[in-house]
């Protein structure tokens, strides 16, 4: 089976954007947002809000699972998500085949993520949460993929150099 890439990230670090930019690369790439309309549901689930913090468990072992079919392909497959390997591990835990799976972190400085946040028009509050989950992530994940100063395309480039190389693949 082929490894399974995760990119890890607290909101506002740039996954979405990275996203965009990742489509003409040889892997498949998805992201925990995919998921939900554009109102945060899916299933009549507000899945983006704390209040449906109960169900965030079974939604992070649905990822493994998907995770599972993109690599039955053969191909590399690139996940974005907000979660801890810890969290991840906990998801798998109780999977048939887990997949192999290599971490990085998408990250900005916390300048810039209050900056990204607040033009989202998060409140003060969330956005130190997002600062904590920052922190909790830049503790557990070593490989850093920097958003600030760098353009989404050059972050892309370098992202997909890793999934080549650790792939044993070339992107092209």
């Amino acid at each position: 089976m082929s490894k399974l890439h995760v990119i890890t990230g607290a909101p506002g670090a740039g996954k979405s954007t990275l996203l965009r930019h990742l489509k003409d690369y040889p892997f498949a790439t998805v992201d925990f947002d995919e998921l939900p309309d554009p109102d945060g549901h899916l299933m009549g689930i507000d899945i983006t809000s704390p209040t449906a913090s109960a169900v965030w468990p079974a939604y992070n072992r649905l990822w493994v699972k998907i995770a599972g079919m993109l690599l039955r392909t053969g191909g590399p497959v690139l996940l974005m998500c907000p979660l801890t390997p810890e969290e991840w591990a906990s998801a798998a835990e109780d999977a048939v085949d887990p997949p192999r799976t290599d971490w990085a972190r998408l990250d900005c400085s916390d300048a810039e993520r209050r900056t990204r946040l607040a033009a989202r028009g998060w409140e003060s509050d969330e956005v130190e949460e997002a600062i904590k989950d920052a922190e909790e992530l830049r503790a557990s994940v070593d490989r850093e993929f920097t958003t600030g100063g760098r353009g989404p395309a050059e972050v892309a480039a370098a992202v997909a150099d890793w999934v080549s190389d650790s792939s044993g693949r070339r992107a092209q």
